[in-house]
């Protein structure tokens, strides 16, 4: 497939990026082939949770060589202090001890400070393209969008796992992971009136070999049905006012959870191939109507032997 055989008109597209912890490696491979396939930049992006983060390199540089600066991000120390602590694991030894956060919030700030400084853009108003981050109100119970100001308050607080890491008080606000409220925000893409939109979730998973034998793997497969399922509904709701095309790697439970470089590398390659034997396939026709589209790792891997 030649470049530009997907392009069609990015000035109308919004991009998607949905949270997911450690698994937010796989939606740089499929970031990278985006832009490798020709892609235009989107309109606007929205993200998440660690969409949040990878947004925001992308917001700064919509091309190929923003997807290659967020790979490194990814392959950093920094991202490795962030993601190698499985979260339910860490959770459960924060309800033995009574505290509300167990790791210190220096962690995430570093890997922050990293992705603005290897943008050179720390504001929202400084990014090529327009930025929505969400985060939650936690005593509200609502989700908050920032798009204006400085950047690392905001996607410290969009990126704040509860149980990991503290609230982020914003104006004398407390916030948290914006995925509490909405983990694939494709609605509010279509509030801000966009006519297609194309996001990139991390929530799909598929049929296990065998039943969760542990509480932690079971709340964690629990956890991956429960927000891909509200995707799913939301896609429904929401396909025939817009174009929404979904991208979604299927990944195991244990994907994101070896936050070393190889196995990193992996993830990110696995879903680059995935994501390119797709458009291969697809072309133009990819954004002729709403769609789901799995992206099998496996296949994706035999392809690359």
């Amino acid at each position: 497939m030649g470049r530009g055989d997907i392009a069609g008109d990015g000035r109308k597209r919004t991009w998607v990026l949905g949270g997911g912890g450690g698994r937010g490696a796989a939606q740089v491979g499929a970031l990278l082939a985006l832009f490798e396939a020709g892609l235009e930049p989107p309109s606007h992006l929205i993200g998440a949770s660690v969409g949040a983060l990878n947004g925001a390199t992308i917001a700064g540089y919509p091309s190929l060589a923003g997807a290659g600066m967020l790979r490194e991000l990814w392959l950093s120390p920094q991202a490795r202090d962030v993601f190698r602590a499985h979260p339910l694991g860490v959770v459960l030894s924060r309800l033995r001890s009574g505290s509300v956060a167990a790791l210190p919030a220096a962690n995430v700030r570093r890997l922050l400070e990293r992705a603005v400084q290897l943008i050179g853009i720390d504001t929202f108003e400084g990014l090529q393209v327009p930025l929505q981050v969400v985060a939650t109100d936690i005593g509200a119970g609502r989700p908050r969008v920032f798009s204006q100001g400085p950047l690392i308050p905001a996607l410290q607080a969009s990126t704040a796992i509860p149980g990991i890491f503290p609230a982020v008080e914003i104006e004398g606000t407390p916030y948290l992971d914006g995925g509490i409220v909405d983990n694939m925000p494709i609605s509010l893409a279509l509030e801000l009136g966009s006519r297609e939109v194309l996001g990139i979730e991390l929530m799909a998973g598929g049929e296990l070999e065998r039943h969760p034998r542990s509480w932690s793997d079971l709340m964690a497969r629990t956890l991956q049905l429960t927000l891909h399922h509200r995707v799913l509904a939301d896609f429904e709701r929401l396909r025939q006012r817009s174009r929404v095309v979904l991208l979604c790697p299927v990944l195991p439970p244990s994907a994101g959870a070896d936050m070393r470089r190889e196995p990193v590398e992996t993830l990110i390659e696995a879903t680059r191939l995935a994501t390119r034997r797709l458009l291969a396939a697809q072309g133009r026709r990819l954004f002729r109507q709403s769609s789901i589209h799995y992206l099998p790792l496996d296949a994706a891997n035999s392809a690359a032997s």
